[in-house]
Order: C-alpha cells, then sequence, then structure tokens
C-alpha cells in the first residue's frame, strides 16, 4: 500500500490493516501521526526529549498489543488521547502547567505585543497597554492547551474533553474562554497599533 492517502477513511483501513498484523500499515500510521504529535507536545511545552520519547511509547505499545486493540472511529482522536495519559502519567500536573506558562510568556505573539506595549508607555499612560498584557498574562494554560487542540488539531469540543479527560461543557468554556480573550487580544493589539501610527504622524 502507498504511504500517500490521507482521508478519515484510510485510516481506519490503515488501523484494521494494522490490527490484523500488517506493519507497513503500522508504519504509515506513524510517519502520518508523529510530526502532529510532536507539534502539540510542543505547544504545550513538553521538553524535546521526552516528546519523541512518549510518541515512541505509544506507537510500540500499539503495535505490541495491535492483536488486542478494537475497532475505533477515529484514529487521530484515538493517538492524541493515548498520547496525551501518558504525559499525564509521566508529567505531574503542576509541571506541565509550569512549562506551559513559561511557554505562553515566550510566545512570539505576546513577544511582540510588548514591543508595541513598550512603545505605548513611552508615548502614553493608556490603559488599552496595560490590559493588553493582563490578557496575555491571563491566558490560562489549559485554555491554551485547548485552544490548541481546536484551531490547530481541529477537534470538537467533544473529542477535546476526551483527550483532557474533563466533560464536554467544561471543554467548551475552556475554548470559548480562551476564544474571547484572544478576541479582546486582537482587538487591543489593533488598538494600540493604530494608536502607534496616530501619534507618529
Amino acid at each position: 500500500m502507498s504511504l500517500q492517502l490521507n482521508h478519515p477513511e484510510d485510516e481506519i483501513e490503515r488501523w484494521n490493516a494494522m490490527r490484523h498484523g500488517d506493519a507497513l500499515s503500522f508504519k504509515w500510521l506513524y510517519v502520518r501521526y508523529f510530526q502532529p504529535l510532536y507539534a502539540y507536545g510542543k505547544k504545550i511545552g513538553v521538553s524535546e526529549k521526552a516528546l519523541q520519547d512518549y510518541i515512541h511509547d505509544v506507537f510500540v505499545q500499539l503495535w505490541f498489543y495491535h492483536a488486542n486493540l478494537a475497532e475505533i472511529q477515529s484514529v487521530k482522536l484515538y493517538l492524541y488521547r493515548s498520547w496525551r495519559r501518558k504525559v499525564n502519567r509521566h508529567i505531574s500536573g503542576q509541571a506541565l502547567i509550569d512549562s506551559m506558562e513559561a511557554l505562553l510568556n515566550g510566545h512570539p505573539a505576546f513577544e511582540d505585543a510588548d514591543v508595541q506595549i513598550e512603545a505605548a508607555y513611552h508615548e502614553s499612560s493608556d490603559l488599552r497597554a496595560q490590559s493588553l498584557r493582563r490578557l496575555a498574562n491571563d491566558l490560562a494554560p489549559r485554555q491554551y492547551e485547548a485552544l490548541v487542540l481546536r484551531c490547530y488539531d481541529e477537534f470538537s469540543c467533544k473529542e477535546i474533553a476526551d483527550i483532557l479527560d474533563t466533560n464536554e461543557e467544561s471543554a467548551t468554556t475552556l475554548v470559548q474562554q480562551g476564544l474571547d480573550q484572544l478576541k479582546q487580544f486582537a482587538k487591543l493589539v489593533t488598538s494600540i497599533s493604530l494608536f502607534l501610527l496616530w501619534s507618529a504622524i
């Protein structure tokens, strides 16, 4: 089989073939999902070495127990959920929160915002700049992770709940609150940019 197919039905076909011992289908799934899982882990602040180890462990277990695997509806959801649970078992909740907060504080969008804010402080004591800094710092790590899953990996709120081991209502709230906060963030960035442009004239 070719490794180029990339539709959900192809993934299910590969999954079922792997369940029956098809090594090429196992390889296809590994190649298909290594990079997305790696990118997800980097976005939530897991170290590079741990990232590779956890992804490797997920797939080793997948192949070791392939004969006992059940039919599933979404390979993507299964792998993300398995990977996230492995992270939970190896990294304490506080350690993951700390790493995600460090990631948020160093996020390029926030760094760019800081440059704009500092310029605004030199020009004026405009309170919008202070609000912008607060919004950037107050985006909770769990909100951030929910937004990564929703906006980057295109999971539904029900699927996000499954991955984060919470209920759908909580996942929906995390996504909505994060989106609302980012909308305010975007409006403030625009307002400050316009203010700086006007001040330069």
